[in-house]
């Protein structure tokens, strides 16, 4: 009965170790796993979120469960990161130990620290217990430190290793990012003299096993009985599945610029643990032949199991994220302060745009940007009907009039020769209303811009990109957002976009005139600026409005996020280049849909992935998106054309105005893409696309 067995408490549960530890003991120990941050699915184990930091809120939880043992596992491990976030990881690693150790008040529950390798200085080797502890880098000395706090309680126990296995989190241990490569063809570096004995996650489980029954308590190395250099190691995982060893390069440590130091040889010394066991522990040899056995019976499959519903798109947000506005919150300043110029100037300083205007939304960039080119009362404005509505209804904010002209079958973005010819046959009856064009790049493609410009100089029209999906997206070679081909630019920051500042956008424009009425138009338009005032300056306190504005201001703890994302965006960009790469490959040949295209002149940020159902299977659509959505896909359409819409209908727009976007919308499921997605995920969104559409499309 799950009610007579011993309670074990799993700190960390999302992570490597604590996520396989909760999968070994699970049918012999009543579990709960606490995570922070990503929530665990694991058959037979209670998990909850709790984050060690909060003494309160984990002692509560921690009465309530009651353990017979708890395994601390929960800690920053990235070498590099602990020593650039040394607050940081001194909050999780040392103060969250002492709060998972104060909150144990019974001598008779035995903690268990899961501590490293690191905390010896890697010079001599083969280190054993009794050998100085001398860490060389920041993440060594605070698990030291959390040993020294361990120690105090009487019923503990500290384990000192280096493991390696399969994540639950789409954060590769050595051995999964070496089969990653290698499985791409991708060339990788081996330390060739940075040398150590990591053990194989669930043989460590296996030897904890023994140590709980033997109720051990003191300081050991467990790790395995032999060691490897790096190289060694990467070499040893090809041969055994059996991949292409000649992609491995052996490097010295010393040619890689590490931000912390770090030892070449951290080999461990098992001695004192196997005299105590009785018994021999595995061979790093054995601990690789493990692994690969465990991969052959399909357990990374069932460890990395996704969440119940996988979206179409989602933010990605790290601790470093959150650091940066806390920052901000702590700060005199969270709206109208320094941040948001920064975040400006750090857009410019990467599209290669002169100016930028940040604002509180994708929508409202757009109403701005339509409002400082001048767009007013009746006034026409071409833009696509695949879109999110923001794309038209910024017109009609202004009084103007949308034109919606058709769109390319493959690309979903405005056709080019569709607006020519629109112009070419109507431009008698739009005489001089017509003032612009909006273009969307859909999905993150960019639309062919040297072909638009050449039209809107042809006659006289401002170009406005609405670059919401395509921040990281080029064209010919050329950023999105440099205002090359266009007079302004709109990017959005809301969580699935590209980058996020939660919600948030930005006008971006290389003329100054268009830059002035852009930043007015952001406060209510107001100017505080001497030499633009129209009357005398009575004195310091004055400002004048000069423009009916709005109060469109983005606060600078979104732009402290914003910076830290656009730090990452260019990795957020190549992520999601490689989940299409997965999909382009695993669809390739497939029967049932046809997929999304990227032209020769374009490099897309590819926030959507849409698929278009083929003839035989478009009047089944609804059923499909129904199938998917059932099996946990958070599939999307992506769009109803906007004049379909019932508000625009009211505003006498019909029905076949634009056939090849109607058709597009009765085709299109956009699948889930984003960089967060692990690797499971995408495996499961190509399974159901490749087996289940078998049966959904019957």
């Amino acid at each position: 009965m799950q009610s007579n067995k011993r309670r074990l408490l799993i700190t960390g549960v999302s992570g490597l170790l604590g996520n396989n530890l909760a999968y070994y003991f699970k049918d012999k120990y009543n579990i709960l796993g606490m995570y922070n941050s990503h929530p665990v699915i694991i058959d037979n184990v209670r998990t909850k979120r709790a984050d060690i930091i909060s003494a309160t809120l984990f002692n509560k939880t921690v009465n309530e469960f009651m353990p017979d043992v708890v395994i601390h596992c929960a800690s920053l491990t990235d070498i590099d990161f602990c020593e650039m976030n040394r607050e940081l990881t001194d909050r999780i690693n040392v103060f969250g130990t002492k709060v998972v150790t104060n909150s144990i008040k019974s001598n008779d529950v035995k903690l268990i620290y899961i501590s490293t390798d690191s905390v010896y200085d890697g010079i001599k080797g083969n280190f054993s217990e009794n050998d100085a502890v001398n860490p060389r880098n920041y993440y060594g000395l605070t698990k030291y430190r959390g040993e020294q706090i361990v120690l105090k309680k009487l019923n503990s126990l500290i384990l000192r290793t280096n493991l390696f296995g399969w994540n639950i989190q789409d954060k590769d241990s050595l051995a999964e990012w070496i089969l990653t490569e290698l499985s791409n063809n991708r060339h990788i570096n081996g330390f060739k003299d940075a040398c150590f004995s990591s053990i194989y996650t669930f043989e460590f489980a296996r030897i904890l096993d023994r140590i709980i029954d033997k109720d051990l308590t003191g300081i050991y190395n467990c790790a395995s009985k032999s060691s490897l250099s790096k190289y060694e190691f990467a070499a040893h995982i090809a041969n055994r599945f059996n991949l292409n060893k000649s992609l491995i390069k052996p490097i010295s440590i010393d040619e890689f610029k590490f931000k912390a130091k770090r030892g070449k040889k951290l080999t461990l010394n098992v001695d004192k643990l196997e005299s105590k066991l009785n018994c021999v522990l595995p061979t790093i040899g054995m601990s690789i032949e493990s692994f690969f056995r465990d991969f052959k019976k399909s357990l990374p499959e069932k460890i990395k199991r996704r969440d119940d519903f996988i979206p179409y798109g989602r933010q990605s947000i790290e601790e470093d994220d959150i650091k940066e506005v806390v920052k901000v919150l702590r700060s005199d300043w969270i709206t109208q302060g320094p941040r948001i110029k920064e975040f400006e100037d750090m857009l410019c300083r990467y599209t290669g745009a002169e100016y930028a205007v940040s604002v509180s939304s994708g929508t409202a960039a757009l109403h701005i940007a339509c409002l400082a080119a001048g767009i007013g009362a009746d006034d026409k404005v071409i833009t696509s009907p695949i879109t999110f509505v923001a794309s038209a209804n910024c017109i009609l904010y202004c009084g103007g009039k949308p034109v919606f002209t058709d769109i390319q079958r493959d690309t979903g973005n405005i056709d080019p020769c569709r607006i020519e010819y629109y112009l070419k046959t109507q431009i008698s009856n739009l005489k001089s209303k017509l003032k612009a064009i909006i273009l969307v790049h859909f999905g993150g493609h960019p639309v062919d811009l040297e072909r638009i410009q050449g039209i809107a100089k042809e006659y006289n029209l401002t170009v406005i990109e609405d670059a919401s999906h395509a921040l990281g997206a080029e064209y010919k070679n050329i950023r999105i957002g440099s205002c090359k081909y266009s007079d302004m630019t709109v990017f959005s920051f809301h969580p699935v976009k590209s980058i996020t500042t939660g919600e948030g956008g930005v006008v971006l424009t290389n003329r100054k005139d268009l830059y002035k009425k852009l930043l007015m138009l952001r406060v209510g338009g107001i100017t505080k600026e001497e030499n633009e005032f129209k009357n005398k300056k009575e004195g310091d306190w004055y400002y004048e409005q000069q423009l009916l504005g709005f109060n469109y201001k983005l606060t600078d703890f979104q732009c402290a996020l914003g910076i830290s994302q656009l730090k990452k965006l260019d990795k957020f960009v190549e992520r999601r280049r490689e989940i299409v790469k997965r999909y382009n490959n695993a669809f390739k040949d497939n029967e049932y849909f046809d997929l999304p295209v990227e032209k020769d002149y374009a490099k897309s940020s590819w926030h959507l992935y849409p698929l278009r159902l083929r003839d035989k299977y478009k009047a089944k659509k609804k059923e499909i998106f129904c199938k998917l959505r059932e099996a946990g896909l958070g599939v999307q359409v992506h769009y109803i054309p906007v004049y379909l819409h019932p508000y625009y209908q009211k505003l006498g727009f019909k029905k076949d105005l634009c056939p090849l976007a109607e058709d597009f919308y009765q085709r299109e499921i956009s699948v889930p893409l984003y960089p967060a997605m692990k690797n499971s995920d995408i495996k499961y969104v190509i399974d159901i696309l490749t087996n289940g559409l078998k049966k959904y499309a019957q």
